[in-house]
């Protein structure tokens, strides 16, 4: 495939037609000038040297040659074929127990918690080996089919939640079996399972998959997770323990026999995790003795500069140039090594040493960023590919490279950002398999913010572009369910909040209905009051002026009997 990484350079080609016409109206003035001057026979004899073709040629080879240049400018690129690497690596499936009883808090900061914190450190260690995901309650399904992709196995693994499968349970045996079904055809790859579990198997046989498993050549490696003595299993957002039907508190407990018996069944060993990393440098000893061996997979190549053709021919053409002379007189002597024609050869070849050591810095910055990136020094990675940016902004591999190096930083919005101005750069139609990784990359970017809707259409293009990617196949159905539950988780936050805003709306009026009686009541206690108060000053009142008259009578009888004794 053919494109040109510089288009808008091919603009200057105009000047082509511009040198042309001004050169065919410079020619047609000097015949002119000459018919003015004299007869063309008598002129032609006083100028026996002088050739009317030899300008015209080396005008011409002027002009292919600044064509050339040109276009060597706009940096033509071929390439872009698809091939097979072999490397050095297993094949390793993770079968995770996310049954309820992987809450319990028994390890820091729970079982499941716990479990993924280990798995992460031990995709940091792998480079060239494929690992799978699948995870299990009371059933069993692919949560990640088997990849090299360790970025989006870290993205699934931080979205694993027992919620996933509403069969709860332990089926061990599923598990197994599923893992097993996870590896396809046979391959000279050396495989394992990791099975990380409490061990509770209420479901199945494990042992008897165990077995299996080893018959087909495959190592069951158990992590057993949690405390023999066993735990409570806290219920999610509330302050209670799981209950049984009747009525009593669960303990989970890790069944280490259990775990012992599928380690031994199925040829691998049995280590228990805690709060330390003993667990994990066990389990990455056991993986590291397992035999390597060549594990195809399919890329495609970079796209190959070939503006160094284009410049030499054009170089080539001006040292003809040079050597051709507006004169018939070939003597050396008269050569004028300062002449016109020297100084577009010198012009010429300073333009193509100029060019060569721009592209040849802009390469070597994108090389050096990916070296440090195969070393996971991502920090200088990222410095590296800027360092090349700054010398072509329109540089597609600087911009991918570092949208990767900024999504291995978690710097998702800068990473998508990346990759957009990648994807712009792309033709979609004649360069579907770069626009269809971009595609995917942006979808990987969204769906790390949690914007599925927008993971969703990022992957949809992608497919468009490249219908047979199963990565994006597999991520596209896995943002599509993610989005629904995030439309019910939002659904469900609006409901409850509409019935909160309903409760406190009753409540409000509840309050208010309450203040009114109470203030009836007060209101009605002060009319009591109030009435009692009246009755008490009539009596009062009353009592007074009986009290009154008969102190009247008193004081007549007295003025009667003053009188009697005055007589």
């Amino acid at each position: 495939m053919f494109r040109f990484a510089n288009i808008d350079v091919l603009w200057l080609l105009v000047s082509v037609p511009v040198f042309s016409l001004a050169y065919v109206w410079y020619t047609r003035l000097k015949r002119r000038q000459l018919e003015e001057f004299g007869d063309k026979e008598l002129v032609a004899q006083l100028m026996p040297n002088a050739s009317r073709v030899r300008p015209n040629v080396k005008f011409s080879i002027l002009m292919v040659a600044l064509t050339l240049l040109i276009i060597a400018a706009a940096r033509p690129q071929f390439g872009q074929s698809e091939r097979t690497e072999k490397r050095q690596g297993i094949e390793a499936i993770v079968a995770l127990d996310i049954s309820n009883s992987m809450l319990a808090e028994d390890v820091a900061p729970n079982r499941l918690d716990r479990a993924k914190q280990m798995l992460s450190k031990l995709m940091d260690n792998m480079v060239n080996d494929k690992v799978g995901l699948v995870v299990f309650a009371g059933d069993a399904f692919v949560q990640l089919p088997i990849t090299c992709d360790y970025v989006s196995a870290k993205m699934f693994l931080n979205t694993i939640k027992p919620e996933l499968i509403k069969t709860q349970g332990t089926a061990i045996g599923a598990a197994l079996s599923t893992s097993i079904r996870c590896f396809g055809e046979q391959s000279d790859a050396s495989r394992a399972i990791i099975l990380i579990t409490d061990g509770e198997n209420h479901e199945d046989d494990a042992v008897a998959v165990a077995k299996r498993a080893k018959e087909e050549g495959i190592q069951v490696l158990v992590v057993g997770i949690g405390k023999p003595e066993g735990s409570p299993i806290p219920v999610a957002g509330t302050n209670i323990f799981m209950k049984d039907r009747q009525g009593n508190v669960v303990v989970s407990r890790l069944n280490e026999d259990m775990c012992r018996e599928i380690a031994q069944a199925g040829g691998g060993i049995y280590v228990r995790c805690d709060n330390s990393n003993t667990a994990t440098k066990a389990i990455q000893k056991e993986l590291d003795k397992l035999a390597t061996q060549e594990i195809e997979t399919t890329t495609y190549t970079d796209y190959n500069e070939q503006f160094q053709s284009f410049a030499l021919i054009a170089l080539l053409l001006l040292v003809i140039d040079f050597f051709i002379f507006n004169r018939k007189n070939k003597m050396i002597t008269r050569l004028d090594i300062f002449g016109e024609g020297s100084r577009h050869a010198v012009t010429a070849l300073l333009l193509l040493v100029s060019l060569s050591t721009f592209a040849q810095k802009e390469a070597s910055d994108v090389r050096r960023g990916n070296r440090e990136y195969n070393k996971q020094n991502y920090t200088e990675a990222e410095v590296n590919y800027r360092r090349g940016l700054e010398k072509n902004k329109n540089g597609y591999e600087a911009h991918y490279n570092l949208g990767d190096a900024l999504f291995k930083q978690d710097k998702y919005a800068d990473a998508q950002a990346e990759f957009e101005t990648a994807a712009k750069m792309l033709d979609k139609k004649e360069d579907k398999t770069r626009y269809a990784k971009a595609m995917h990359n942006i979808g990987n970017c969204h769906f790390a913010q949690q914007q599925y809707d927008k993971a969703v259409a990022a992957y949809q293009e992608s497919l468009r572009a490249n219908p047979a990617d199963d990565d994006t196949r597999y991520n596209l159905v896995k943002s599509m369910q993610m989005l629904q539950q995030q439309q019910q988780q939002n659904q469900q936050n609006q409901d409850q909040k509409q019935d909160q805003q309903q409760q406190e709306q009753q409540q409000n009026q509840d309050q208010q209905q309450d203040q009114q009686e109470q203030q009836q009541q007060q209101q009605e206690q002060n009319d009591d009051q109030m009435d009692k108060e009246t009755a008490e000053q009539i009596l009062q009142a009353l009592e007074q002026d009986e009290q009154d008259t008969q102190e009247k009578m008193q004081r007549q009888q007295g003025r009667k009997r003053r009188v009697e004794k005055e007589w």
